[in-house]
């Protein structure tokens, strides 16, 4: 009898059937944690290129000759593609002679063009599914 009660335990003790799903279910909470921070990252990373994109847009306008601060702001809005509810774009130009301030409209004193510089700079904040990111980028286009 006290064979058979060994024996029996020998083979449950064995066993190695369940093993597998036992060690799939300490495993599964990890791997759902590691795709939730796959998926945001990849939506945010996502979101910053599309806004990204759109900022390059207006600097290729500039690039080509366009100084218009309204058109640039337009082309870059209209070429940001899904951008969240609080995006914004915002055109500044400034121009310099010799690395003092000056107007864009009057020659420098040494009769030269001034330098002039529009910076283009797009923010929004990135909701994904678990949680937001304040993301911005800016481009700088020097011209004369």
């Amino acid at each position: 009898m006290t064979n058979g009660v060994v024996a029996r335990a020998r083979r449950v003790l064995a066993d190695q059937g369940g093993a597998a799903a036992v060690e799939f279910a300490v495993v599964a909470p990890f791997l759902a944690a590691v795709l939730a921070g796959v998926v945001q990252y990849a939506g945010m990373t996502m979101a910053f290129e599309r806004m990204h994109d759109a900022v390059s847009s207006g600097a290729v306008y500039v690039m080509r000759g366009g100084s218009s601060a309204t058109t640039i702001h337009d082309l870059t809005v209209s070429a940001w593609s899904t951008p969240p509810g609080d995006a914004a774009v915002t055109v500044t130009q400034a121009c310099s002679c010799a690395g003092t301030v000056g107007t864009c409209s009057t020659l420098c004193a040494d009769a030269s063009y001034p330098q002039s510089f529009t910076t283009i700079t797009a923010t929004a904040t990135y909701s994904g599914l678990w949680g937001s990111k304040a993301m911005s980028t800016t481009q700088t286009v020097r011209t004369q």
